[in-house]
């Protein structure tokens, strides 16, 4: 029997834990996993709860539709019946822009928009910053041999510094929390660099794309392409758990795996505190940093390029109100604000639009953001002075009024993987360091992509490296020749 290491029990090391299973059933070969989680729960950033009839997200709150490996995962797990659709009058944001809230026009996708008028007659851009986008339409394509730029450098030169600051970087924040002066635009959106490649403008783009729907109607994101599951995203991280115990498969928190080396005899040893285990294969299912101190004694130069990929931290904190002490809250999925504002939030989704169920009837479920890598030292005050500044904030913008009927803070230092100039040389080199290795597999939120569809497919392709497995032939074959190749 095969035994094979998880290092990592986040989202991505137990879809992979999962897929091994999955694939050792279908072929007939024997696999022992063991799943090493330092924390004390499982799950990651994933961490749902139910409260006083609301459901709270702690970690993130949504699933894209688009990237089929996520939904291909939820599909092997049983949990089709449970995808929630973003609620259809919801799909819209806000961007905050003083003390108002101001409706992102039908049309703009996270950094130009498809459609003129409702763009033209939108005060989020004054006019004379309206003229400079427009400018867009006239400018001449980049040169492809130029060295890459980051999404600011792109927009300003495109759109100008307005379409940065008030549009393109608290949309984009909201994603990637990341800082625009940094982030690779190739690593992160590349469908914009498409752009002005195939059509010269973005606006021209845009129109162009605007015959897609989502796109035509979008105002920010496209809600239409998210999804949660009915009692929160923990639901997958239970479901993953309870497919996993069992014969075949241990389950350990509270564990830390020092390093990583290479047996003498074949195979790997992971020196935990208590002692030193050896198995046949090991997956990585770590943030980046944390990969980079258990590869160390493995391959030097793996762990300094896993080290180099820098991290942001971020809170997020629950808040449930009555209905009337928010009487003038907007129809929409929540708002963002640009980092020129000053605040202490840099968004804020209204869950109880978003999903339904998410509170009780006459009730309100907000969600605020703080940090990321532009605000990283709010993150130094206290839970209580975070708090305060985020209730500050949503009195000063949507009128709220009186004490919340609870608050919940959670923090998640180091979590946000930042996609910054050169990310994608990194992972070239990387990955190319654990090809060198037999039975080794890197996951996680540092490499291709930080959603939930993004690891379950980094799962799919680890487990790939770990058997051999082609998906590209038919599945009676793979499997015929996956038994015949561990027989």
């Amino acid at each position: 029997m095969k035994a094979i290491a998880v290092i990592g029990g986040g989202i991505g090391g137990l879809a992979t834990a999962f897929r091994l299973r999955q694939h050792a059933a279908e072929t007939g070969t024997p696999v022992h996993v063991t799943i090493y989680e330092a924390g004390e729960r499982f799950g990651g950033v994933i961490a749902s709860s139910q409260e006083q009839g609301f459901t709270l997200e702690h970690g993130p709150d949504s699933i894209v539709r688009s990237k089929p490996a996520g939904i291909e995962l939820i599909k092997d797990l049983g949990l089709e019946d449970q995808l929630q659709p973003t609620q259809e009058f919801a799909r819209s944001s806000l961007i905050v822009k003083g003390r108002r809230l101001l409706p992102i026009p039908e049309g703009l996708y996270l950094l130009a928009p498809a459609k003129f008028w409702p763009f033209a007659l939108s005060p989020i851009i004054s006019w004379p910053g309206k003229l400079r986008m427009a400018l867009d339409l006239l400018l001449p394509r980049r040169r492809a041999d130029l060295p890459e730029e980051s999404l600011a450098e792109f927009v300003r030169r495109r759109l100008g510094k307005e379409a940065l600051d008030r549009i393109a970087q608290p949309l984009v924040s909201g994603i990637y929390t990341a800082d625009p002066e940094q982030l690779s635009l190739r690593a992160t959106m590349p469908q914009f660099l498409e752009m002005e490649r195939d059509h010269r403008s973005l606006i021209l783009g845009m129109r162009k794309r605007a015959k897609d729907q989502s796109v035509a109607t979008a105002r920010g994101p496209r809600y239409g392409l998210f999804a949660s599951l009915t009692g929160g995203l923990q639901t997958l991280v239970d479901r993953l758990l309870e497919r996993l115990r069992g014969p075949g498969c241990d389950l350990i928190t509270n564990t830390r795996v020092e390093t990583v080396v290479r047996a003498e005899e074949g195979g790997y040893t992971l020196a935990l505190a208590d002692g030193y285990r050896q198995f046949d294969q090991v997956v990585l299912a770590l943030p980046a940093h944390a990969a980079a101190k258990v590869t160390k004694h493995l391959d030097a130069a793996l762990s300094f390029k896993l080290a180099t990929i820098p991290y942001a931290g971020v809170a997020t904190v629950n808040i449930a109100l009555r209905v009337d002490q928010v009487p003038h809250l907007p129809i929409a999925a929540g708002f963002v604000v640009p980092a020129v504002e000053g605040r202490t939030l840099i968004a804020c989704t209204f869950g109880h639009h978003k999903y339904a169920g998410r509170a009780p009837d006459g009730h309100v479920l907000l969600r605020a953001f703080v940090g990321g890598a532009l605000h990283e030292n709010a993150l130094e005050r206290s839970d209580q002075d975070l708090t305060d500044g985020v209730l500050r904030d949503l009195r000063d913008i949507i009128g709220l009024q009186g004490d919340p009927l609870f608050t919940r803070l959670h923090r998640w230092p180091k979590a946000m993987a930042q996609y910054v100039l050169g990310h994608q040389e990194s992972v070239q080199v990387i990955r190319s360091r654990e090809r060198g290795f037999t039975g080794f597999a890197l996951v996680g939120n540092g490499y291709e992509g930080v959603g939930i569809p993004d690891l379950a497919a980094q799962a799919e392709n680890a487990v790939d490296r770990l058997t051999g497995r082609d998906r590209s032939l038919p599945k009676p074959v793979r499997d015929a020749m996956s038994r015949a190749t561990t027989a």
